[in-house]
């Protein structure tokens, strides 16, 4: 098992948590869903998505977040944020208060985005993660791998 800490102030900021490997987006029955619920015409669920189950984490080595910057083969921004961020289930952050700044809290109707950046603070103020957590997007929260240290 491990648990994750602040880097500042060394205060655990996840319960003990066990790692697997990240979900592949492209295959559904990897993904943890909270509940199963039923599906309409277009296959569409009013359950959100949810990357990771409880309990468990995975380090994302592929870039995340902002800064986006344009890709020149497809024309799209793309993230290109930290490398190696600590993906967890939404609910396995333990402390974290929402960023004192209120934009970094930007989201819609039914949580943040995390679109600008790192929205959640350890409670000595450091700057920690983000967590996705508007209906229109995947639930997840991510760490920052510069904030935290793994202790196994």
């Amino acid at each position: 098992m491990t648990v994750f800490q602040c880097r500042a102030c060394h205060r655990a900021v996840t319960p003990p948590v066990t790692e697997r490997a990240l979900p592949d987006p492209d295959r559904d029955e990897e993904w943890y869903r909270p509940k199963a619920s039923e599906t309409d015409a277009d296959d569409h669920t009013d359950e959100p998505i949810v990357r990771m189950a409880p309990g468990t984490f995975a380090v994302d080595p592929e870039p995340s977040g902002p800064p986006y910057v344009l890709d020149g083969s497809s024309g799209l921004l793309i993230e290109s944020g930290p490398s190696g961020t600590v993906v967890l289930n939404p609910g396995d952050g333990i402390g974290l208060e929402a960023h004192p700044d209120v934009a970094m809290r930007r989201g819609y109707c039914c949580g943040m985005d995390g679109e600008w950046g790192p929205n959640l603070v350890c409670t000595c103020g450091a700057v920690i993660a983000t967590v996705y957590s508007d209906c229109y997007q995947v639930q997840e929260l991510r760490l920052q791998p510069d904030a935290v240290e793994r202790c196994d």
